[in-house]
């Protein structure tokens, strides 16, 4: 990829908390666009292992559901990307956990409400750690947000 690129066509991400509606919906996106493989690479659903049955295109897949964050990462070396339906309440946690994995680049943070304290400790290792944390205009207060926008440079 090229510098600064966050994504390309070959990309692929770690889906945590299972949602079978938003990940079902994602790989029809990716048949649409013509991907050869799937975006998601592998499912954490914390307690579970195994495979969830989906779709992509008329084909039957199966993607592998891992118990851990760091089980999922060895399984799936070349996804790079977290994306974290996890409530507000464990949003924060499993974030830092993925964002500590070497092969993770990107964490998507679904929750709203996550607090004010957690996020700025995941801003501050994202920094550090020449990570990028993408959420939605709610996600963190607006201190969190002059933050991400002056230091961090998160994408919305």
């Amino acid at each position: 990829m090229a510098t600064g690129q966050l994504f390309s066509k070959t990309t692929q991400a770690l889906f945590y908390n299972y949602k079978q509606l938003p990940i079902q919906r994602m790989l029809d996106f990716d048949f649409l666009c013509g991907r050869e493989t799937p975006s998601v690479a592998g499912i954490i659903n914390p307690g579970s292992e195994g495979f969830q049955k989906l779709f992509f295109g008329q084909e039957e897949i199966a993607i592998p559901v891992h118990s851990t964050i760091e089980a999922a990462c060895a399984a799936h070396p070349t996804a790079d990307v977290f994306i974290n339906f996890a409530s507000f309440r464990s949003a924060a946690a499993s974030s830092m956990s993925a964002l500590k994995q070497p092969t993770i680049k990107v964490a998507a943070i679904i929750a709203e409400g996550v607090p004010e304290s957690d996020a700025k400790q995941l801003i501050a290792y994202a920094k550090a750690n020449n990570k990028v944390i993408l959420c939605h205009i709610n996600q963190f207060s607006a201190f969190g947000y002059i933050i991400i926008l002056s230091v961090v440079g998160v994408i919305f």
